[in-house]
């Protein structure tokens, strides 16, 4: 800061006299500094018409490079020409500035921690930092974004320093820094709105293809048609009814006619399109992980871990491809047949790929992350919770007749729907005691689950707040020296 006043004065020469006096034109404060003796006591200020009274030694602990800590070296004669107006009554220096823009440097020179409040123009609140000259480096790290800049800086010069001694250096740190997003260049632009593009492409297929309009018989290699499996009575006329692998196939021309489901899937238009968006997603993950300067953590993110478990169905059914074992004959193995079935369900994770280009999910889940202790907090109470009250009803309701409430754990299913207050009504408690239970578990759900939603809105505030970096760049670009 004394380095800008410096500067500033020496291009400035008119912004300041060997009186003190003030241009009013200039929005920066820059006062000459005189060494003259003081003594601790009270500075009486009158800012836009409230009066503020400090003590001088808390002004100058900070030493003399803000506004007030010259200020108070000044003699009188000296202050009251600096100041806007002196008011001989109440021996108020006044300065005509807003009030409550002044109030955070009030509370630094007193508490010697620098807080912007949220209800204040950022724009106009270093305006008024620069006329009292206090350095942006006083804020504090929860107000500065100042001080998350740096940060950013520090992991951006860290991730390059990741990329010293390997081969084609400056490529790969360019591809990484545009496939990360750490750039927001136009070819980020481009491979953002492809990304975006081929996910919502792959989970439309995925939709679309659940339903019946669209989807077709399934066959096997020679053509014929695959039934479910089913379980029907023997009927002696059947017409040449044969049952093959427990499915029972009805040929034409039978006296007994019996109507039997046949295997559907999607059809072969949203196959290909699961293909081709396979394809991309493979060759974004490969050059990903090639341009990538520690493999390791690379593979160890969260959103590459989404990535990978999204394309692994399709390399898991190639992989059963090679071994033999496709088409009809995966039902014949179970263990492949269940495989294939559980990884075809991951593909709806790629959903999750939109949150490295979408901000709103992104601060979402930092606000899970940061929350964790909450939803930590929130699961051991909700256990205990749901034992309790489940053992319970347990014991009041398995004597009754027809009961479905079998044993504790198949209660658990009941005590979750009630304290999350939903009631699918499947399981109900008939005695006058078991929904006097039931009662008590739907209030403990309401405290249970209603308490850490304030922490986790406050923390949901932080993350939005700590994400906002239009204005961060913006004045790193234009302070950047001083940050």
């Amino acid at each position: 800061t004394a380095s800008y006043l410096l500067l500033l004065y020496r291009s400035h020469p008119r912004t300041c006299s060997l009186s003190g006096s003030r241009d009013d034109s200039s929005d920066t404060a820059v006062i000459p500094e005189m060494a003259l003796p003081f003594q601790d006591t009270i500075l009486r200020l009158n800012i836009g018409g409230s009066s503020y009274r400090i003590r001088t030694r808390s002004i100058t602990k900070f030493g003399p490079k803000t506004l007030l800590g010259r200020f108070v070296r000044m003699n009188h004669e000296h202050r009251r020409q600096w100041a806007d107006w002196y008011f001989e009554d109440q021996e108020e220096y006044f300065f005509e500035r807003v009030p409550r823009y002044f109030d955070p440097i009030y509370d630094f020179y007193a508490t010697g921690k620098l807080h912007v409040p949220k209800d204040l123009c950022f724009d106009k609140f270093m305006a008024e930092l620069r006329f009292w000259a206090v350095s942006k480096s006083r804020m504090d790290e929860c107000c500065s974004p100042f001080a998350q800049y740096c940060v950013h800086l520090d992991r951006r010069g860290t991730e390059k320093d990741h990329f010293i001694g390997i081969r084609c250096a400056n490529v790969r740190r360019r591809l990484w820094l545009i496939l990360e997003g750490h750039t927001q260049s136009k070819w980020w632009k481009v491979f953002e709105v492809i990304s975006t593009a081929f996910v919502v492409l792959s989970i439309s297929a995925l939709i679309l293809g659940s339903l019946p309009e669209f989807q077709v018989p399934q066959k096997t290699e020679d053509g014929q048609l695959v039934y479910a499996t089913a379980t029907y009575p023997t009927y002696p006329n059947s017409g040449g009814g044969v049952t093959v692998e427990s499915r029972t196939v009805i040929r034409e021309g039978g006296e007994n006619q019996v109507r039997i489901q046949v295997e559907m899937t999607e059809h072969p238009v949203f196959t290909w399109v699961e293909n081709v968006c396979v394809i991309y997603f493979s060759i974004e993950y490969i050059l990903r992980f090639l341009v990538a300067p520690r493999k390791l953590a690379f593979a160890r993110q969260f959103l590459n871990v989404i990535d990978l478990l999204s394309i692994a169905p399709f390399y898991f059914e190639m992989l059963l491809l090679l071994c033999g074992i496709s088409g009809e004959n995966v039902r014949k193995v179970r263990w492949a047949f269940l495989t294939v079935r559980l990884l075809r369900v991951l593909r709806v994770i790629r959903i999750a790929k939109l949150g490295r280009f979408s901000p709103g999910l992104a601060n979402f889940a930092l606000t899970i992350r940061k929350s964790k202790k909450q939803m930590q907090m929130v699961g051991v109470v909700m256990i205990t919770v749901v034992i309790f009250f489940s053992t319970l009803i347990y014991f009041l309701e398995r004597d009754e007749p027809d009961t479905k409430f079998t044993s504790i754990p198949a209660t658990f299913w009941w005590c979750v729907v009630t304290m999350a207050t939903v009631g699918y009504g499947d399981l109900v408690p008939v005695t006058v005691a078991g929904k006097m239970v039931g009662t008590g578990a739907i209030v403990c759900g309401v405290m249970v689950l209603a308490l850490p939603i304030t922490i986790m809105v406050n923390n949901f505030m932080q993350v939005v707040k700590l994400r906002e970096e239009k204005i961060v760049k913006k004045y790193a670009q234009q302070h950047g020296d001083q940050v």
